[in-house]
């Protein structure tokens, strides 16, 4: 696929709704895009896209959930309350305009912040937590909020933008449609090709609340092999040590070897950075923090590993990634599945 096609893909993918728990949007989505190569759908969600044949089996594995809010309240005087989900920053909050996604339009709304002009010197030096903050819609009160749709339990995510800067990508939710856009990229690569395996590509729900999509899908398959495509921050911005996730954007799809839930397979390690090696492609090692869908598929007992695309400012308005790095994660996957 064409760097341009790449890049148009991923802008599609981003702009698609899929709160964690919340996925229907992107899962109809993917339903649709997919239709030729037969999806299935589990009980949780997790849509999946087997082709081949044989008796070697591996999987590999995209998040199609995002961080976002979730409304809680309306008070009276017509302002809304939300509880985050997933891994949010309280400074992502303040001073945004959000999108609250009803059943069948979009709500725009904004989380206000208290102009310097009001502001007490307490007021410009705290960080307010969402406990704290609320949602206006321009509702006049309680009941004017509902008259819009307005309603506890509705998915909530920032406004997005989309911005190309030369070879990089800026925009909310590269984690993870970069994934998405990577197993999308490689099922329509293999749409002709006769494989000497089975590839289950599987797109998974709730990573970003505890991994349950990739639960399930570890429960329901015994699979040889599994590769999780995902993101992974990297240490180089001001203010970050650079060893703490010793990665750079630009420079190849990054073997996630180490993070807080473990350590991935040694076995899948090598293989993969011979297989990088003899094809020229690119590849870094890293350790790093957060998880991957990769923990729960390896707690099963099952060679698992991730292959992610280094973003900086992960989980933030201004996520930023190189399109190079996504079309190496497409050869070096097209690769090993040839292998």
């Amino acid at each position: 696929m064409k760097m341009e096609k790449l890049t148009e893909l991923i802008k599609e993918l981003v702009m698609v709704p899929g709160v964690s728990g919340f996925e229907e949007p992107m899962r109809n989505y993917l339903l649709e895009k997919l239709k030729d190569f037969n999806p299935k759908i589990d009980d949780v969600g997790n849509v999946y896209v087997t082709m081949g044949s044989g008796d070697k089996h591996i999987a590999i594995l995209a998040h199609m959930d995002e961080i976002g809010l979730v409304t809680t309240h309306i008070e009276k005087d017509g302002y809304i309350r939300f509880s985050p989900i997933g891994g949010v920053d309280n400074k992502m909050l303040y001073g945004r305009v959000v999108e609250i996604f009803t059943h069948d339009s979009v709500i725009y709304g904004v989380i206000g912040l208290i102009p310097p002009h009001l502001s007490t010197q307490a007021d410009k030096n705290a960080t307010p937590t969402w406990k704290e903050l609320a949602i206006d819609v321009g509702a006049k009160n309680d009941e004017d909020a509902k008259r819009m749709g307005i309603k506890p339990l509705l998915p909530v995510r920032w406004k997005k933008d989309f911005v190309v800067m030369g070879k990089y990508i800026v925009t909310r939710g590269l984690d993870d449609r970069v994934g998405c856009a990577v197993l999308m990229s490689l099922i329509e690569r293999l749409r002709d090709v006769a494989l000497d395996k089975k590839i289950t590509f599987i797109f998974t729900v709730q990573e970003e609340t505890g991994l349950r999509g990739a639960f399930a899908a570890s429960h329901r398959n015994r699979y040889d092999e599994v590769y999780v495509v995902d993101t992974m921050t990297t240490g180089m911005m001001p203010g970050v040590a650079f060893h703490l996730s010793p990665v750079k954007i630009g420079e190849g799809p990054v073997i996630r070897f180490v993070d807080r839930r473990g350590v991935a397979s040694q076995y899948l390690r090598d293989k993969i950075k011979e297989i990088a090696a003899k094809n020229g492609i690119p590849v870094q090692e890293g350790i790093t923090g957060g998880s991957t869908d990769a923990a729960a598929v390896f707690n099963m007992g099952i060679k698992a590993l991730p292959i992610c695309i280094p973003v900086k400012y992960t989980h933030s308005p201004v996520e930023m990634c190189h399109i190079a790095d996504i079309k190496n994660a497409v050869d070096l996957l097209e690769k090993i599945v040839k292998n």
